[in-house]
């Protein structure tokens, strides 16, 4: 099959979750022997250039740049008079949508995918100028990340803003779910919900497969340390580590004075970069920046945290710890979408007391430690193989 795949950042490389999921779709259909096209977006803050893209056969890539820096003035106009969200549409162009129908009109597609809610503008574009099957591959429900965001903001004003907005996107995220007829969620409870919004659709769960069958790296017993990753530049996460640091770390490195922190991420402002110095007694505090290869941090530590208290989908950062043999302390809504279990597989802890008391024990608990990381990995076996899902696509995309 000839697939055209649509996506608002780089896959390649693939430096977050989001990039990560497309990522491994291309390749995998590729491998298959399928002729794949990737239309992804150079934006001002995801770019890549072209000695970064992989030379393989079967994939070829083009690109249009799309500046997609926040605009106050447009971002407030956008949310009182417009139902587009800004969120969306800043990622529209007339560049964008130029080199799209040439791309169209110089190929014949049988399937085109758009990967994840701000390529859905370009959905009439598609319309007009192929009759190939359109797949939409939401990797969240975005308005949810509002939602959540607005819930834990302090300030009145942000607050309010967060709760319009999320409002905004959730309108505009049903409406054009109604748009499609085939859908894939990146996880069952987005699955849910997308399935409340358009009942006729035909859906199936692809989630990120992890390469499993070579177990865990590393074998050997790890340092006393805590791994934090995740991109700096993103709301949550900035939300998520400074909750961390203030309201947990002080009192785990008075308990256990061997412990240490690790922190890797991209693109810190200078208010995380305070507040990581402000929190770091005796260098007990690393800050790797963003790290290449993620390796880098996982042997670090023992214990991968994942304090976030927004979000959707699914935490690709969780899985791919977990292959490593680390064990994860998430909260709810980070580890939500996944089917893991509490004090199982995994430990959620939503209180800075149940939060510290989750990772001193698995320092302090070498069996409990073992157990956690062993189901775990049977977790990735079971839920989430790479092999499987190249597979599974192509059979959706045979019925579709």
């Amino acid at each position: 099959m000839k697939i055209l795949i649509l996506t608002p950042k780089p896959p390649f490389p693939a430096r977050d979750g989001s990039s990560l999921a497309t990522a491994q779709v291309i390749e995998g259909l590729a491998a298959k022997g399928h002729q794949v096209t990737v239309f992804f977006l150079n934006t001002s803050k995801h770019a890549s250039s072209p000695r970064e893209l992989p030379e393989k056969e079967g994939i070829s890539f083009f690109s249009a740049f799309c500046n997609t820096t926040v605009k106050p003035g447009p971002a407030l106009t956008s949310l009182m008079a417009g139902q587009q969200p800004y969120t969306v549409s800043r990622f529209i162009t007339a560049e964008t949508e130029k080199k799209l129908r040439d791309i169209l009109r110089g190929n014949s597609f049988d399937i085109i995918q758009i990967e994840t809610l701000m390529m859905t503008p370009y959905l009439d574009v598609i319309r007009e100028s192929s009759d190939a099957r359109i797949i939409f591959r939401p990797h969240n429900t975005e308005y949810l990340i509002w939602s959540h965001l607005a819930e834990n903001e302090k300030n009145f004003l942000k607050k309010g803003y967060f709760n319009m907005l999320a409002r905004q996107i959730r309108e505009y995220e049903r409406t054009v779910s109604r748009q499609f007829r085939y859908i894939l969620p990146i996880s069952d409870s987005d699955a849910e919900i997308f399935r409340t919004w358009n009942p006729e659709a035909r859906m199936m769960t692809l989630p990120y497969g992890i390469d499993v069958k070579a177990g865990p790296q590393r074998t050997d017993r790890r340092p006393p340390a805590v791994l934090f990753l995740g991109a700096l530049d993103w709301r949550p996460n900035l939300q998520g580590l400074e909750w961390f640091l203030k309201n947990i770390w002080p009192s785990l490195a008075q308990d256990i004075p061997s412990v240490r922190l690790f922190i890797a991420g991209r693109n810190p402002g200078s208010r995380i970069q305070e507040t990581i110095g402000s929190h770091s007694p005796a260098g007990k505090i690393t800050f790797l920046g963003e790290v290449e290869d993620p390796e880098d941090l996982y042997s670090k530590g023992s214990v991968f945290i994942v304090p976030l208290f927004a979000g959707s989908g699914i935490r690709i950062k969780i899985l791919e710890a977990m292959a490593h043999g680390l064990a994860v302390i998430s909260t709810h809504t980070g580890a939500a979408g996944l089917p893991v279990r509490d004090k199982e597989d995994i430990l959620l802890a939503d209180t800075p007391e149940d939060f510290r008391r989750s990772i001193e024990k698995l320092m302090q608990d070498e069996d409990f430690y073992t157990r956690i990381t062993e189901n775990a990995l049977h977790l990735l076996q079971e839920k989430f193989d790479q092999e499987s899902l190249p597979d599974d696509l192509e059979k959706f995309y045979l019925k579709a």
